[in-house]
Order: structure tokens, then sequence, then C-alpha cells
């Protein structure tokens, strides 16, 4: 198991090739010697049937077209950061206006091994909306990363949020790439967060992988009155952890995302890059 195919998801407003989410995807497909796919979209609107929106969406358009000026020198910018490294890479700029950005990106995602995505808010396209389509949509696990990250790739020591459940499997799972070149790999749970039924214990687990060839040691926190965003951010920030692995929680009802509390705090606001997984 490893990681041939690197996709990414970056804003042309706001995308820099030094930090965020374009600086850790070139890094992370320089460090496993993967192909990078970088999706950097201008944004348009698709034609309304009524004059009066068509009026609204030419005003809309002149708008578009001048905050979509640097979307060609963003991806130059990601073309010449990947050569720069020595990273194989293809940046696609073509629109289809049958679907809608986030749509576009799940799509590209699903042919991924794994994928990087940008959470921040500024600018007329939200990369949060991205994110969080790219997680329950695309079937890939998603490196979310912070507009102001600026290590770029690094991965030494690794938390993982771990509670018995699917999601957390399949993270942990998803994750094996990563955690087998770490030097520190840590398990943690919430004691007093919720109950685990669950017939292994975390001897088990950490046996598990050891056959997999990651040597891991766990520990079991209480919450207090903290959120449970809140008490992972504060067990990364003591591990002095590079990355964050877990499940991420959420359920779609008529495309609108009911997240669990974990997952919306990341998504808003990770301390660290978090490798979420759905």
């Amino acid at each position: 198991m490893t990681i041939r195919t690197v996709f990414v998801h970056a804003g042309s407003e706001t995308l820099s090739p030094g930090r965020g989410p374009a600086a850790y995807a070139v890094g992370l497909a320089h460090s496993f010697d993967a192909h990078l796919e970088a999706l950097i979209l201008e944004l348009d609107m698709t034609t309304p049937r009524s004059g009066h929106g068509r009026k609204i969406l030419q005003e809309a358009r002149a708008h578009f077209q001048e905050q979509n000026k640097g979307a060609a020198q963003a991806a130059n910018a990601v073309r010449a950061a990947a050569q720069k490294k020595g990273v194989k890479a293809e940046v696609i700029t073509e629109r289809s206006h049958l679907h809608s950005t986030p749509e576009i990106a799940a799509d590209h995602a699903r042919l991924a091994d794994l994928v990087v995505a940008g959470v921040c808010n500024q600018g007329m396209l939200s990369e949060r909306l991205v994110a969080e389509s790219l997680v329950f949509q695309s079937g890939r696990p998603v490196i979310v990363v912070p507009d102001d990250h600026e290590t770029g790739y690094r991965a030494a020591s690794v938390v993982v949020a771990w509670d018995f459940s699917r999601v957390a499997a399949r993270a942990l799972s998803d994750a094996l790439p990563i955690l087998q070149r770490a030097s520190k790999v840590k398990l943690v749970t919430f004691g007093d967060d919720k109950s685990f039924a669950s017939s292994v214990t975390m001897e088990q687990v950490l046996s598990a992988l050891r056959n997999r060839g990651v040597e891991a040691e766990s520990d079991q926190l209480n919450r207090g009155n903290h959120t449970i965003g809140d008490a992972i951010n504060s067990a990364v920030e003591i591990a002095n952890a590079d990355l964050l692995v877990m499940g991420g929680f959420g359920h779609s009802r008529f495309r609108d995302f009911v997240l669990g509390g974990a997952t919306r705090s990341v998504l808003t606001a990770p301390a660290v890059p978090t490798l979420l997984s759905h």
C-alpha cells in the first residue's frame, strides 16, 4: 500500500505556492515520489432564464473576470513549485459548466490515492465547502491543511483520534503509508466522551499496527469541560504532532451535511494538517 497519486484543490484567489494546501501537496507528492494533480478553476455562473437574472449575471461575471485574472498565474506557480521539487504534475483549469466546483473536485479526487484541500473561507468560493464535499463524496482520504501552514509536508509525529469505530478504522488504514514512515505515532482516546462498545482491546489495535510496520503507543485522556474538537487539538499540541488522523463523522440529507462535533471543528479551523476519512 503506497501513495502514487496526490490530488489537490486550490482556490485561485487564495493559492500560495509557498504555504497552505498547494505547498503541502507538492511536498507530499515529492516525499512519496507520486504524481500530482492540481485543480485550479476559474469561477463562473450558469445563465439564468429571466432577463433580470441575466443582468445580474453580467455584473457578476465582470466581477468574476477581474477576480479570475490570477488563476493562470496560480496554475503556473503550482507547476513551477512542482518542477522545482522534481514532481510530475498536471494542473487542471478547465471547467465543466454542468457541475459545480465541489462536484468537479470530487469527480477528480476519486481517481487519486490521497487528497489535499484547504479550508479557507475568504474569496468568492469557500474552500471549506469544497473540502467538505471531498471528505464525504470522493471516497478518498482527505488531508485538510490550514491556509497559513508554512512548514510544508511533514509527518514525523502523528496523533490518531481513536474510538474503535468504523470511520476511525478507515482513517487508520488510509493513513498507513504515512504512519509507516513516522517516528512517533500515538493513538488517543477520550474515556469520558463515549463508551467504547468493542470486543477488541487497545493492545490488540497496537499489535495489528505492529504487524503492518507501525510502532505506536496509546493514551487515554479525559475531555472534561472542553469540546471534543478542543480536546483533540490539545492532545495534538501536547504531542507536538505534525499530523492528526481521524474519522470524519457526518451524513448528508438533501445535500446538506450534518457534521459531528470534531469533524466540524477540524473543517472550520484545523490546528495542524488533518487526515479525514469517511
